[in-house]
């Protein structure tokens, strides 16, 4: 089954190239490449040692926004969705910034960040915080409240509570929220650096299609594409190893 299903998927990459190859060969190069164009063009910007500066560039970028987004929204979600006070108090300011597009925001944060790596991070950050905020929020709030009374019934306190019933029964929708939140943060990176960078996969993309080079641009999308697929892979294993922690602690109950 396992060698039928990658059988299958090589066979569907050859049709698919190989379509895209005649189509792309009969039509201005301008609007589509090719796969061997865009093959050569990775090859020089692997050579050039221009891609692998971008991509490193836009990891940091992504990680720094990502990491913060996870530090300060989950914290707020748990607080948000444990305590109703909190909630009234929080609840207005988040709604308010979450619809308003951050690419609305961006005049003010380079008034106040300027432009550079700051800056970008904090576009990352506002884009990502909000699907780990209210995906923990949600986590809270669907505890089943059976769990949060035996618990007290044994004695717990509120420490207990949040560490040993309230954190564990959130895990699949805090690890929803992050798997969103990975997807916005590398959405956030490339709106940023295309606005706001003189360096990274965003800039590169905005500079290749000033020059119609579309090969080039075909790099830098398939490249993203590549690079969203491994953060997603990683949250997925993250989620894996906090399923057992999850598992481990309500048995515990």
């Amino acid at each position: 089954m396992l060698t039928s299903k990658w059988g299958l998927r090589l066979m569907s990459l050859t049709v698919v190239l190989a379509a895209w190859q005649i189509v792309g060969s009969r039509i201005n190069p301008i609007f589509l490449s090719t796969p061997t164009k865009i093959a050569e063009a990775f090859v020089a910007t692997i050579a050039s040692g221009e891609l692998p500066q971008a991509v490193f560039v836009s990891l940091g970028v992504t990680a720094a926004g990502f990491f913060t987004a996870l530090i300060i929204g989950i914290p707020i979600g748990l607080l948000m969705g444990r305590f109703r006070t909190f909630e009234y108090l929080i609840d207005p300011y988040v709604n308010a910034l979450y619809v308003v597009p951050r690419i609305a925001l961006i005049p003010l944060i380079i008034i106040w960040a300027g432009l550079g790596v700051a800056a970008q991070i904090v576009v990352v950050f506002g884009t990502t915080v909000f699907p780990i905020l209210l995906s923990t929020y949600a986590g809270v709030k669907h505890v089943d409240k059976r769990l949060i009374e035996t618990a007290h019934s044994f004695g717990a306190g509120e420490r207990q509570l949040f560490f040993k019933v309230i954190i564990p029964a959130s895990v699949p929708f805090i690890m929803s929220g992050l798997r969103l939140g990975i997807g916005q943060a590398v959405i956030g990176m490339i709106v940023a650096q295309m606005f706001l960078g003189i360096a990274g996969m965003g800039f590169m993309l905005t500079n290749y299609g000033n020059q119609f080079a579309t090969n080039y641009v075909f790099v830098v999308v398939l490249s993203l594409a590549a690079l969203g697929i491994a953060l997603t892979e990683l949250v997925k294993f993250v989620e894996r190893r906090f399923n057992h922690w999850k598992s481990d602690e309500l048995r515990a109950i």
